[in-house]
């Protein structure tokens, strides 16, 4: 697990919050939080309908996928966060093929973002990948998120093409890991 301490100007204050980020497992999310993380990032601000939300991010389903680290809220213990690394081996693969990973799902809660969490979130899924030795770790993301654009680009991610899943148009990106 790791610590965070960020920064946040809000109302003219400068607010210090701390996540902590570490495995699925060791922080004990629940399904509940995992629906609702995944609702709020992408239903409510317009990425995706509520149709494909329920198709798509079943909590069971998502944990399924491979390895998901989330993101804690040191001092209310909220989740504040999520990226899942997915195996070449897993069903849920739409481009990775042997010795690759695809990262999926990234989500930061609105009152979070700002705060260092999504890249630390990246950089934990990136060392997942080297862990593994995934030669190179895939994704994808939507057209209008430009600042996830710019986080992975950041990372050395570079756009390779662009796809439709779900009815829906993705930039897709790869890093190589090795």
């Amino acid at each position: 697990m790791t610590n965070i301490s960020a920064n946040s100007a809000g109302s003219g204050a400068a607010l210090n919050v701390e996540f902590v980020v570490g495995s699925y497992e060791d922080l004990k999310v629940s399904d509940e939080e995992i629906s609702e993380l995944l609702f709020e990032v992408y239903v409510q601000a317009g990425f995706t309908t509520p149709t494909v939300a329920e198709a798509v991010f079943d909590p069971v389903k998502v944990r399924a996928r491979g390895q998901l680290f989330v993101a804690r809220e040191v001092s209310t213990n909220a989740l504040a966060g999520m990226v899942t690394v997915v195996p070449p081996e897993s069903s849920a693969v739409v481009r990775a093929k042997e010795n690759e990973c695809e990262m999926h799902l990234l989500a930061v809660h609105a009152r979070c973002r700002g705060r260092g969490l999504g890249r630390e979130l990246v950089t934990k899924a990136v060392d997942c990948a080297k862990d593994k030795h995934c030669s190179t770790m895939i994704l994808w993301t939507q057209k209008p998120m430009k600042e996830a654009q710019g986080l992975y680009e950041s990372f050395g991610f570079v756009r390779t093409s662009e796809m439709a899943k779900s009815g829906i148009d993705f930039l897709v990106y790869e890093k190589r890991c090795v």
